[in-house]
């Protein structure tokens, strides 16, 4: 019954009012003909109120002239006739959808990009490579690629650890985590041997504690490789543990994979020499702008010189600097695939220099492949390396 009123509510209905002294008649002469009447109710010695769909008023027309009785409608409710009505309210109807479409695409825009770490130079700095990558405020939040930023962040930061970013209304919200150093461990603390990252052992020189892996064990970050804790024979064939602290040498064959991205087209930016010199006068938190002549450089790059004070402190919060504005001009260069893959391969190699010198480079690949986007070419260079991967971890 829920479900049927509901309908109703949906397609329309109206109150009839049901006059005459058979009005009783005519509601089991409904029910005969499956009219289905709702809410009825006596309002007077002659007369029913009743709710009934658009489509059986029309029905019960004729059934009230056989029962001689009348029907009035009273009321006209439900979604049909509200719509019905606002036809006529054109203004309305075009204002309620504009408004709905407005709320819809400030709903897809990204308001604000949120970036989460306690370092705040590195905040300023990833806040404004975002925006030259085209993350910043007005983009549209669903054309965004987590996972391309993601990897422009790690790509471009060694010194993070983790990233994430989600959305959240229109917000764009960055975590970051930085990469800690072991803390240093004084010479008399026991702690044990343990690997920095993960690996396949090829070798194992304990000086000082017990090795509890051999080459061909596969081990992973955090992973004792030269305990500690050290076995020493008693008395009556017991056995005592003493805690040292752990030295040896543990070499493993590790997997590096670093990426660069470099772009089809490149452009670069130079100075011209051309500059034009403005004033900015700074009272309190006001501002005023002094400059002579109209700026016509059609790109340039503001430099605002130290301020200085033209009052005493005592007297008012009166500065001024001097701001400097220097025309560049920007050269575009095609370099097309070949070139791109041959800067990737340049800047691969200047990766593969910053290495450290005792490193053993087994394997290297480099293989290069266009973005989705086909705007540039992404190089990947796989190393594989055989290096000591043990570090000091304090024995709690």
């Amino acid at each position: 019954m829920l479900l049927i009123k509901l309908w109703n509510c949906l397609r329309g209905y109206v109150i009839i009012k049901i006059v005459g002294p058979y009005g009783e008649r005519l509601i089991n002469q409904a029910a005969l003909h499956g009219l289905y009447l709702w809410d009825v109710k006596r309002v007077d010695k002659d007369a029913l109120l009743a709710k009934i769909s658009v489509r059986g008023f029309f029905e019960l027309r004729p059934l009230a002239r056989k029962a001689r009785c009348r029907i009035f409608i009273v009321q006209r409710r439900g979604l049909f006739f509200h719509l019905y009505r606002m036809r006529r309210r054109q203004a309305f109807i075009l204002g309620a959808l504009l408004f709905i479409a407005v709320m819809y695409i400030l709903s897809s825009i990204v308001w604000s990009v949120q970036v989460n770490t306690q370092d705040d130079t590195l905040k300023l700095s990833i806040l404004k490579d975002l925006e030259e990558w085209g993350l910043k405020p007005g983009v549209f939040k669903h054309n965004i690629d987590k996972k391309y930023y993601l990897d422009k962040i790690l790509l471009n930061y060694k010194n993070i650890a983790w990233a994430e970013l989600e959305i959240r209304g229109a917000r764009v919200i960055i975590d970051l985590v930085n990469k800690e150093m072991p803390p240093r461990i004084e010479d008399d603390t026991p702690c044990n041997i343990v690997a920095s990252k993960d690996g396949v052992i090829e070798e194992v020189i304990p000086f000082r504690g017990e090795a509890v892996v051999k080459p061909g064990d596969t081990v992973s970050k955090g992973d004792v490789l030269i305990s500690g804790s050290v076995t020493l024979a008693g008395r009556d064939n017991t056995e005592d543990r003493m805690l040292v602290r752990a030295r040896g040498i543990v070499k493993a064959r590790v997997w590096y994979r670093k990426s660069v991205e470099v772009p089809l087209v490149e452009f670069r930016k130079s100075y011209t020499g051309r500059v034009k010199k403005a004033y900015r006068l700074k009272l309190g938190n006001h501002e005023i702008d002094i400059q002579w002549g109209d700026l016509k450089f059609p790109a340039y790059v503001e430099e605002n010189l130290p301020e200085r004070h033209i009052l005493p402190p005592g007297l008012g919060n009166v500065r001024f600097n001097v701001v400097l504005y220097r025309e560049i001009k920007e050269e575009r260069r095609f370099l097309g695939v070949e070139g791109a893959a041959e800067e990737a391969r340049k800047k691969l190699s200047e990766e593969l220099r910053d290495l450290p010198e005792d490193l053993q480079v087994v394997q290297k690949k480099m293989e290069f492949t266009l973005n989705p986007d086909k705007q540039s070419v992404i190089g990947t260079l796989m190393l594989e390396v055989i290096e000591d991967i043990g570090v000091e971890q304090k024995i709690d």
